[in-house]
């Protein structure tokens, strides 16, 4: 996410490298710490074979502060946790 983003945008589209060709992986998530602490899981789809993308929904950024990102997923012959990622949203008009 290069550019500014606001509490309450709707259709941002967050793209994780996994680092490898997650193609056929299965339980995929995105699980997301948001400024206020609360842990929450958004549902991603795999893109261009290395990729998890998940478009941002209401609600999903109610909170302006950093947020933590971390990818889940099952390849079959190992399950786990990516490396953790941040991204900050902003207040309107900040």
């Amino acid at each position: 996410m290069a550019d500014k983003h606001y509490v309450d945008e709707i259709g941002t589209v967050i793209i994780v490298d996994c680092g490898c060709d997650i193609t056929g992986s299965t339980e995929l998530a995105l699980k997301v710490k948001k400024p206020s602490g609360t842990t929450i899981s958004w549902t991603p789809v795999i893109y261009n074979s290395n990729y998890l993308k998940y478009t941002v929904v209401s609600g999903d950024l109610d909170v302006a502060g950093q947020y933590l990102l971390q990818s889940s997923l099952n390849t079959g012959i190992w399950k786990g946790l990516g490396e953790t990622a941040s991204f900050r949203i902003s207040e309107v008009f900040d």
